[in-house]
């Protein structure tokens, strides 16, 4: 986020090269090869995204790759997800460690098993040596969330599930190829167990040959420079992370700052689940400790490991210069810690399968707030959550034969919060994403699977309001072409909405429903739970925009004339808010009564808070918008 304050004045170029002198490493060489790995990364990322079946991975972008050395440590990640990559090298150690001395030329190692070290259920890891010469030396990885992984329900993160056998299969680290040739009879066994079976050999295929890719393009790199001159370079790439990073964190107050936030509900009726964070800064070093948030839930809502790992560090590396390469030198600054049983991390068989959504946003959310209290211009302000993003399904009729379809439907996505130089991004910016996911169209959407879009739009003052701006939440209404569908909720952050900073205020919370299109009844349901839409019926979620940071008042004007004919914020809101007064017909300010209006709101205002709100279930989203007749339902069951 290179919209932060600065941490100092300094010449970036001059430090790069003063450190690459001590170590007698040439600057060209180093940022050419720095940029090979960028490039074979991101051409990894390139083949999984073109060759995958589903939308999730194909469309929506919910996976990651990544180049490890053979220790393995992180070198290169590229167009990502925070955390499936802050979160890797938990599981890829796991799976060194399950074939310590039986690594080939050829294999093929795969999990997604929690408790081994990965984020969650849905999220897929495979992983290929790459050998030179006989020698061992890098790894080539991809992560990407599965549609389907078998669980109970038909959706890869069950919020109700109640353990880990009705989650997911569960795959400890195996090998899918054993020296270049494929094992079919495991590979058949994981697919016997997923429902889409087709699109999941094509998903498999499609990550297979992004890691092969990646190998090759690797092989090509080392033969070109040689194998100590390659290792020589990576250690100062490594190396150089390292020191860029205990400088931006060194500029940080030392120094313990405690922060809580909280979890609508576990998917089991249990709800305002703190979690809760003490960061020590400590010269070069970060320490998350997570002592002190509530147990384990009783659902789908529980943390793992490198989920804890990977949420403890985002909030960090976007506070630090967005120059420094995002590797294991900066992994090692920051350490975290949780004891297990609690919501952070789970103790076997606890269902973790909403992990990465759900309690991730709250872990990264209260690393936000304590680092806020250390160095506020380079923290962020609350980003929304992902309860607007369903799993939906059922069958398509539509060409006279019936077939199961299912998507992650990421076209209901939040917003992100805003930080001091700059507002936040609209749409499907979540902190565990940071904007690496996309949304489908309407017009794919409807073409791809059997539902009716009847409109995609920004909802207005949906965000957080300040000097600087969230971004905006959107409303959607989706409604079966034919077929009824399932719609099973799995997110989080509509009870608890994206927190302000600086005098900033949060973003609403939002919320969904399911409408009787005839009579217009409204079922309104918690972040998580079943709903079945059936015709004649209608899904409609309202997502938060993303918190505001700083004084509304300060916020320039003119912008906010813009946004209001632009459908953005309210004309009330621009009077009572930002205290900008203007013609409603023209779109003209008037800034003397602008001045004026802004005077006498300040006065009223008060000492503006660091952080807003503090407590729980602080959405009134959902009181303003039921109406009588209506009905709420809290974590409902298929």
């Amino acid at each position: 986020m290179s919209s932060l304050a600065p941490a100092a004045d300094k010449n970036v170029e001059e430090v790069k090269r003063s450190f690459l002198a001590e170590l007698d490493i040439d600057p060209i060489t180093f940022s050419v090869i720095l940029n090979r790995f960028s490039t074979i990364a991101r051409e990894m990322t390139l083949t999984l995204e073109y060759t995958s079946w589903t939308s999730i991975l194909a469309v929506a972008r919910d996976f990651s790759c990544a180049i490890y050395d053979a220790q393995p440590r992180q070198v290169c990640m590229e167009d990502a997800l925070p955390i499936h990559t802050n979160s890797l090298h938990v599981i890829l150690k796991s799976m060194v460690k399950a074939f310590d001395g039986n690594v080939y030329d050829g294999d093929v190692i795969v999990s997604n098993y929690p408790y081994a070290g990965n984020t969650h259920v849905g999220d897929f890891v495979t992983a290929t040596p790459v050998f030179y010469q006989g020698k061992h030396m890098f790894w080539s990885v991809t992560k990407g969330h599965q549609l389907d992984c078998g669980a109970y329900e038909a959706t890869s993160v069950a919020p109700s599930a109640k353990d880990v056998w009705q989650e997911a299969l569960q795959i400890p680290p195996i090998k899918f190829y054993e020296k270049g040739e494929p094992r079919q009879d495991v590979i058949d066994l994981y697919l016997a167990n997923v429902r889409y079976q087709e699109l999941l050999s094509g998903d498999l295929k499609a990550q297979l040959g992004s890691i092969w890719n990646g190998k090759r393009r690797m092989i090509e790199l080392v033969d070109e420079y040689g194998p100590e001159e390659i290792m020589r370079y990576v250690e100062a790439i490594l190396d150089y992370a390292d020191r860029r990073t205990a400088d931006e964190i060194r500029s940080m107050p030392d120094g313990k700052y405690y922060a809580e936030g909280y979890v609508d509900t576990d998917g089991a009726g249990n709800t305002d689940l703190k979690v809760a964070v003490t960061l020590n800064i400590d010269d070069d070093k970060i320490h998350a400790d997570f002592t002190g948030s509530a147990p384990q839930g009783s659902g789908g809502t529980n943390g793992t490991q490198g989920v804890m790992e990977a949420s403890a560090g985002i909030p960090i590396l976007c506070a630090i210069d967005a120059e420094i390469p995002h590797n294991d030198g900066c992994l090692r600054h920051i350490t975290c810690y949780s004891p297990e049983g609690t919501i952070v991390k789970a103790k076997y068989p606890a269902a973790t399968a909403m992990a990465t959504l759900c309690p991730a946003g709250q872990e990264q959310e209260v690393v936000w707030k304590a680092l806020a209290q250390a160095c506020p211009e380079r923290s962020s302000a609350g980003y929304g959550h992902f309860h607007c993003i369903p799993t939906i399904s059922g069958v398509d009729e539509r060409d006279g034969e019936s077939k199961g379809w299912s998507a992650m439907f990421f076209n209901g996505g939040p917003a992100g919060g805003a930080s001091y130089g700059a507002d936040g991004w609209p749409l499907i910016m979540t902190s565990s994403g940071m904007g690496g996911l996309k949304i489908i169209s309407a017009e794919l959407t409807e073409l791809l699977y059997p539902i009716l879009i009847d409109y995609h739009e920004i909802e207005k003052d949906s965000m957080g309001h300040g000097r600087t701006m969230g971004g905006t939440g959107i409303r959607i209404k989706v409604r079966p072409y034919d077929t009824p569908m399932d719609c099973h909720n799995t997110g989080d952050g509509a009870a608890n909405p994206p927190f302000g900073l600086q005098g900033g205020t949060p973003g609403i919370g939002g919320g969904n429903y399911r409408e009787d299109l005839s009579t217009g009844h409204r079922d309104y349901c918690s972040s998580k739970g079943y709903l079945k839409i059936e015709k004649g019926q209608a899904w409609v979620g309202v997502s938060s925009g993303g918190g505001g940071f700083g004084d509304p008042l300060e916020r320039d004007p003119n912008l906010v004339v813009e946004h209001v004919r632009d459908g953005i914020i309210s004309a009330d809101t621009a009077k009572n808010i930002y205290g900008v007064i203007f013609n409603e017909k023209t779109f003209t300010l008037d800034s003397a009564a602008t001045e004026k209006n802004r005077e006498a709101l300040k006065k009223k205002q008060g000492e503006l808070p660091l952080i807003q709100p503090m407590g729980p279930s602080a959405s009134k989203w959902l009181e303003n918008d039921m109406r009588e007749g209506d009905n709420y339902l809290l974590d409902p069951l298929p």
